[in-house]
């Protein structure tokens, strides 16, 4: 026994060889549910289009009527999120303890697990259609612990259940590298559930009870390989998340206390007349979820994470647990500051007042946040710190867009659909510049872009799937990011047009900071996988087919969604919309069958793609990627040295008895006693 837990606990080191490329029972189990998943999603999105039976046969008539039997079927299945839930966090601790010494055995029920979840998830959508799900548990702490379910958060959660089986599957090869690998699965499962719950909070006691389950298990992620540099961006990071939590929970007492209520439900006109205090509360709610979301200058944990967390976990905090709190940021918004739904108050009210001028604070935090990110994009040699500061600079899109959403009152839903729409592409293609980063690693062990050069010939695909998801996160027509990006662009110019003409210049600044993204990837990959290759790597490994079939899955909804930009939109965004107190007449004439490849914002992609083009040559000539830049610019401000120094020690000995926990099997306590409680709790 003891022989095989060491052996968990070293990394693999033939990592590269032809052995992990063999079609192994996990590999062809994974192979076979992936066939089963894109049926499964084939057949939603017939449901989803309301396909006409008469006019299809064969297996489409097969998908539809097999997404009809299942939406009947657990149409009245009211319980579903909690069972959601359940599934990764009691479902982790059972895989370790059972599979604990059986790897192969253990990733493949983590990925049946996932997908199982992912099927549930989309069993909601009948429901969330109807209108918007409800599920409590009554007298759950005191207030109850509440579930609701609508068109936004259906959206977080078919993102969050594609991006964490499409992980998982690439996971498994990458980690063999890693050890500790039980630890790492374990608190990937339990993270997981916090996500989702965080999703599905009816009201802010049970999203912060979940926020906070997601903030403690991912920091294991971070400070997973225990090194220095990763115990110090754990330290960071839980330490940013905990400042955060106190925030929001400050925030969610000054509502209560004023309100009576923590329900997500409309209260702009009560909090309208709440004088200072909504500013404080307001302003408290921002810093909470704005550290989450890597807004600036709150951003700091974030370039310090992913160079040092593994690639899968990189590859989740950037494609989906940031956009958590820019999920957070836009329930409290459209709960608390915006009146509800049909009540046609009047621009002019003051019910709308703290909506405008929190809105307007919010463009220019966006505008900014965007611009340092890219900035400091362009200065990184570190593939994965470069990632981690486009993740900075593209969650500014995104607060940008909820900004617009806010100031614009009953006509701001351009920036509400545009900063939904960007926080499902900003998953899809910057979880995958993250797995290719890992292959990259893997093969070379080597982050630097400026040392590696001619990749593609050892890894094709590789590099196939990296122009993919760089053409997505520069906006090129034709791939996904192109229709959230051109949303956006409308919604900062309708700032200027209908409010202050000075976001004339915000629509300046966005239009150059395009262009700066251009310019990165342009670099990031020019320098990786085009150029002569270092005569060192000439011998390493191909690729691996279990992340392969990850990065293809990411890759084809980056390019499906580009074809098809309306699908999406007309589907699910404008549904979302909908829900909320924008004008109806407003949707109807500017977002509904919307002319996405017009000759105006095809046209601004050309001076994007033209202006970071000439940013490439004068930044490789005049050296301008290479600046000296101050210490404090790099986050490293935020930590004293010798706060630094005694909570290594601390991270070092509270890791280690995690670890021995896991070993001696307490995960088997943990899940019992958990069972055990929600039980009671539903009792």
């Amino acid at each position: 026994m003891k022989e095989n837990l060491k052996r968990e606990n070293k990394p693999k080191k033939d990592c590269g060889c032809k052995k992990r490329n063999r079609l192994d029972s996990y590999c062809i189990s994974c192979i076979i549910v992936y066939i089963l998943l894109g049926s499964l999603f084939a057949a939603f999105l017939l449901f989803a289009k309301n396909v006409d039976k008469d006019q299809v046969s064969g297996v489409m008539l097969f998908l539809v009527n097999l997404a009809d039997g299942i939406s009947n079927s657990l149409n009245n299945f009211k319980s579903l999120p909690l069972i959601i839930i359940l599934i990764p966090l009691i479902g982790g601790p059972v895989e370790m303890y059972f599979f604990r010494r059986r790897e192969n055995a253990r990733d493949m029920a983590i990925v049946y697990t996932t997908v199982l979840t992912f099927f549930l998830i989309l069993a909601l959508f009948p429901q969330v259609l109807d209108g918007t799900m409800r599920f409590e548990i009554p007298r759950a702490l005191g207030l109850g612990i509440r579930f609701k379910v609508d068109m936004l958060g259906f959206i977080m959660l078919v993102v969050s259940s594609i991006l964490w089986v499409l992980v998982s599957m690439y996971a498994h090869d990458y980690m063999m590298i890693e050890k500790h690998r039980n630890r790492f699965f374990l608190q990937m499962s339990i993270t997981y559930a916090g996500v989702l719950g965080t999703i599905m909070a009816g009201d802010l006691i049970t999203m912060f009870l979940f926020f906070e389950l997601m903030t403690f298990a991912s920091y294991f992620l971070v400070a997973h390989n225990q090194s220095k540099d990763s115990l110090i961006a754990g330290d960071i990071f839980i330490y940013m998340g905990v400042a955060g939590g106190l925030a929001l929970l400050l925030g969610i007492i000054l509502l209560y206390v004023n309100t009576g209520t923590v329900a997500f439900i409309p209260l702009a006109a009560r909090v309208s007349t709440l004088g200072n205090v909504k500013y404080l509360m307001a302003g408290l709610f921002m810093i909470g979820f704005g550290i989450k979301a890597g807004m600036l200058p709150l951003h700091i944990w974030l370039p310090r994470a992913h160079p040092v967390a593994p690639t899968p976990a990189s590859a989740l905090l950037s494609g989906l647990m940031i956009k958590i709190g820019a999920f957070g940021i836009l329930r409290v918004l459209t709960s608390f500051f915006m009146p509800a739904k049909g009540a046609y108050v009047s621009y002019e009210s003051p019910i709308w007042d703290l909506s405008i001028e929190l809105g307007a604070a919010i463009i220019w935090i966006g505008i900014f946040t965007m611009a340092a990110g890219v900035f400091m994009a362009l200065q990184q040699s570190n593939i994965k710190k470069m990632l981690a500061y486009h993740s900075i600079s593209q969650m500014g899109y995104i607060i940008m867009g909820i900004g617009v959403a806010a100031y614009l009152g009953p006509k701001g839903a351009m920036g509400f659909s545009g900063a939904i729409y960007h926080m499902v592409n900003h998953a899809l293609f910057k979880a995958l510049l993250f797995m290719v980063a890992g292959v990259i690693y893997l093969r070379t062990h080597e982050l630097d872009m400026y040392k590696l050069g001619g990749m593609w010939k050892k890894f094709p695909f590789t590099a196939l799937v990296c122009l993919i998801a760089a053409l997505g996160i520069t906006g090129m027509p034709l791939f996904n990011g192109y229709a959230s990006k051109s949303i956006l662009h409308h919604a900062i110019v309708e700032a200027y047009e209908y409010g202050h003409p000075s976001f004339r210049y915000a629509e300046m600044m966005f239009t150059l900071i395009s262009a700066g993204t251009v310019t990165s990837f342009i670099k990031l990959f020019g320098f990786v996988f085009v150029g002569k290759m270092p005569e060192k790597y000439k011998k390493v490994q191909g690729e691996s087919i279990m992340m392969s079939l990850g990065m293809g899955g990411l890759a084809l909804l980056i390019v499906l969604i580009g074809f098809f930009p309306n699908f999406v939109m007309d589907q699910f965004i404008i549904p979302a919309t909908q829900g909320y107190a924008y004008s109806s007449d407003f949707i109807k004439k500017y977002l509904m069958d919307m002319n996405f490849f017009n000759s105006h914002d095809l046209i601004t992609m050309v001076y994007v793609y033209g202006i970071g083009i000439a940013i490439f040559y004068l930044g490789i000539r005049f050296h301008l990627f290479h600046l000296h830049l101050p210490r404090w610019m790099d986050g490293d401000f935020a930590m004293n040295k010798g706060i630094r120094k005694k909570t290594l020690a601390m991270s070092n000995t509270f890791l280690h008895g995690i670890e021995t926990s896991i070993i001696k099997s307490d995960v088997v306590i943990y899940a019992l006693v958990l069972l055990g409680i929600i039980l009671y709790l539903i009792t």
